[in-house]
C-alpha cells in the first residue's frame, strides 16, 4: 500500500490552542466522514479513529495510520482489543467483530473533543475510561447545539443505534437554506405561530427527502408534529408523530424517537385512550432513561402521573409526580408542572395543607423558569382549591395574584376565568356588588374570546347573585337586557 506524505499537524496539537470554531468543525466532520466512507466502501474498518491519527493540512483533515485496520472479509487473528481506549467503541472493548459502526463511534468522540477541547470520556485511568465507555453516558456538554445531536447519536452504546457514515456526511454538509429554514422554524415556534412553523417544517422535510438526508427528514417530521400539536390539530399531529417515531428509529435517532413517543401519548391521552397513551408514555420514559434525556424523562413521569390521577389512583400518581420533581431539578418549568400534579393528588387524598405548600412551590418554580403564564395559572389553581374549601382569605390573595399576572401579560383567557373564580370567592364572603361587577367583566371577556364555557359560567354566577339594591335575582334582568342572538 502506498500513501501520500501529508504536511500538517495532528488534530490534538491543533486543539491544544483551543476548541475549533463552527466552520472548522464542519470541515473536520465532513472530511473525516468522507474518509471513513471510502474505507468502508473498501470493506475496511479503521479501528483507531483518534485526534493523533488525524492530520490537519491547510484546514482539511486527513485520516492516517491504517496499521490496525480490519478487513471485514478476513478471518480475525487478534484476540485482544486493539486501538486507543479513550476513543474505542464499546463493542471493541468486548472483543466483538469490528464493523463500520465502531469508526462512527470514534468520529463522535473526536468531534466532541475538537468542539470542547476535552475528551468525552475523561477518566484518568484505563479502568475509569473503560467503565465510562461501557456504562456511562458520554460528556458532550459544551458541544454546540447544531452539532450535539449527531455526536450524541454517533456515541450510542448500541452500534445499531448509530448513524451511518453517509448520514454523518449529510449532517456536516453546509446547506445555508436548511439553516435559514431551521432558524425560521424556531422563531415561528417562539412567537406561537404554529401554523407557520408547521409549513416551514414541511418545506424542510421536502428538501431533506430530495437530498436523501434521512436524519433531517426524520427530524423535520417531528418538528411538523410538534407544531400541529400546539395548533390543537391532534389527529394530524398523531399521524406525524407516528411517522417521526418510525423514521427516527430507522436512522438510530433514539432521543427523537423518544420525543415522538411522548407526542403520540399526548395525542392519545387527549382522546381518553388511556391504555395506549400509557404504553406510549412508558416507551418514551424507557428511551429517556436509556439516552439520559432528563427533560424527556421528567415530562413522561408527569404524563404517567396525570394518567394515574385520571384513573383515580392518587397514590400511584403522587409517586410518579414525586419522581418527576426529583428528575426536573434542572428544568423548573417541568418541576412546576410536577408540583401542581402533586398538589392535585394531595387534594384528592384530603390533605389541603400539603396541596397549598406544593402550589406555592410550583409558583416559585414557574417564576424561576421565567414562565409568567404558568405562574398565573398556578396562583389560579391555588386560589380555586382554597375557595372550594371556603378559605376565602387565602383564595382571594391567590386569585388576585393570578389576575395581576393575567393583566400584566395580556392573557385574556386567564383573566376571564380568574375573574369568575374571584367573583365566586367574593360572593362567598358576602360582597355581592363586587362579585357582580367581576362576573360582568368576565362576560365581556367571554364575548371577545367567543368562549361559551366562560360565558355560561359567568352567567350562572350572576344568576346565583342578588342585587343589593333590589333584592331580585340578577339573572332575569341581565338576560332580559341581552339580545337573543347573543345568548
Amino acid at each position: 500500500m502506498v500513501t501520500e506524505y501529508v504536511q500538517g499537524r495532528p488534530l490534538d496539537e491543533v486543539v491544544k490552542a483551543g476548541p475549533l470554531g463552527r466552520q472548522d468543525l464542519r470541515r473536520l466532520g465532513l472530511g473525516l466522514a468522507r474518509a471513513l466512507d471510502a474505507l468502508h466502501t473498501a470493506d475496511l474498518v479503521h479501528r483507531d479513529v483518534k485526534p493523533a491519527n488525524i492530520i490537519m493540512a491547510a484546514g482539511e483533515p486527513v485520516l492516517i495510520d491504517l496499521g490496525i485496520a480490519y478487513s471485514i472479509d478476513n478471518t480475525r487473528i487478534t484476540t485482544m482489543p486493539i486501538g486507543t481506549w479513550r476513543y474505542m467503541a464499546p463493542e471493541l472493548l468486548r472483543e466483538a467483530r469490528p464493523t463500520g459502526a465502531a469508526d462512527v463511534f470514534g468520529w463522535g468522540a473526536v468531534m466532541a473533543y475538537a468542539a470542547t477541547g476535552r475528551p468525552c470520556f475523561p477518566g484518568d485511568t484505563a479502568t475509569a475510561i473503560l467503565c465510562q465507555i461501557l456504562e456511562s453516558e458520554s460528556d458532550i456538554s459544551g458541544v454546540p447545539g447544531w452539532l450535539r445531536d449527531i455526536v450524541r447519536r454517533a456515541l450510542a452504546k448500541d452500534p445499531a443505534h448509530r448513524p451511518t457514515v453517509r448520514s454523518l456526511c449529510e449532517a456536516m454538509a453546509s446547506r445555508p437554506q436548511v439553516e435559514l429554514l431551521q432558524a425560521a422554524y424556531r422563531d415561528a415556534r417562539a412567537a406561537h405561530e404554529h401554523a407557520r412553523a408547521e409549513g416551514i417544517a414541511f418545506g424542510l422535510h421536502a428538501i431533506a427527502v430530495a437530498a436523501g438526508d434521512t436524519a433531517l427528514a426524520a427530524r423535520s417530521l417531528l418538528d411538523q408534529a410538534h407544531a400541529a400539536r400546539y395548533s390543537d390539530m391532534f389527529d394530524r399531529a398523531e399521524t406525524l408523530f407516528e411517522r417521526a417515531r418510525d423514521a427516527s428509529a430507522a436512522v438510530g435517532a433514539r432521543q427523537d424517537e423518544g420525543w415522538a413517543w411522548d407526542g403520540v401519548g399526548v395525542c392519545r391521552y387527549r382522546r381518553d385512550e388511556c391504555d395506549s397513551a400509557g404504553e406510549a408514555f412508558a416507551a418514551a420514559l424507557a428511551i429517556a432513561e436509556e439516552v439520559g434525556d432528563t427533560e424527556l424523562r421528567a415530562w413522561n413521569l408527569c404524563n404517567l402521573g396525570s394518567l394515574a390521577l385520571r384513573r383515580g389512583d392518587a397514590a400511584a400518581a403522587a409517586a410518579r409526580y414525586d419522581e418527576a420533581v426529583d428528575a426536573s431539578r434542572e428544568h423548573p418549568e417541568i418541576q412546576a408542572e410536577a408540583l401542581v400534579g402533586g398538589a392535585r393528588c394531595a387534594l384528592d387524598q384530603r390533605s389541603p395543607e400539603t396541596a397549598e405548600s406544593l402550589f406555592r412551590r410550583a409558583a416559585h418554580a414557574a417564576r424561576d423558569a421565567g414562565n409568567h403564564s404558568q405562574v398565573g395559572w398556578v396562583w389560579h389553581d391555588l386560589g380555586e382549591s382554597a375557595r372550594k374549601r371556603e378559605e376565602y382569605d387565602v383564595a382571594r390573595d391567590a386569585l388576585e395574584s393570578a389576575l395581576h399576572v393575567a393583566v400584566e401579560i395580556g392573557d385574556r383567557l386567564m383573566e376571564g376565568w380568574t375573574l369568575c373564580k374571584l367573583a365566586d370567592c367574593l360572593r362567598g364572603i358576602g360582597d355581592e356588588r363586587e362579585a357582580i361587577a367581576m362576573y360582568e367583566k368576565a362576560l365581556d371577556i367571554a364575548a371577545s374570546l367567543n368562549d361559551e364555557k366562560m360565558r355560561d359560567y359567568a352567567t350562572t354566577g350572576l344568576g346565583a347573585s342578588v342585587r343589593p339594591d333590589s333584592g331580585r335575582a340578577w339573572e332575569t334582568e341581565r338576560l332580559s337586557a341581552t339580545p337573543l342572538a347573543d345568548r
